[in-house]
């Protein structure tokens, strides 16, 4: 199973996603976590949004998409996913989707 949680913020997706992890054991991919753990680890991809993100901005999305594209083309991918907070825009969706063919 694989779902995309679309809407706006405070719209409930993350409230909607944990039911749907408890329900049915999916795993959460959460876009702000990733980039929060890029940012604690100092990779190449923590050092560019770190101070984005320190000022409310947004991330751009070939940062956002890079991010997501290492985790679904690493070793520990998830096969049956919930995502939080991605995609947020067109370009996002057309990578994601290419990402998953």
């Amino acid at each position: 199973m694989r779902l995309v949680l679309v809407g706006p913020p405070g719209s409930g997706k993350g409230t909607q996603a944990e039911r749907l992890v408890r329900q049915f054991g999916l795993t959460t991919v959460g876009t702000g976590d990733m980039l929060r753990d890029a940012i604690r680890r100092k990779t190449e991809v923590g050092l560019q949004v770190e101070p984005l993100m320190r000022q409310g901005l947004l991330v751009p999305d070939p940062i956002v998409n890079d991010a997501v594209a290492e985790l679904f083309r690493g070793p520990n991918r998830p096969e049956c996913f919930v995502m939080d907070g991605y995609p947020r825009t067109q370009s996002q969706a057309v990578a994601f989707d290419a990402l998953l063919k």
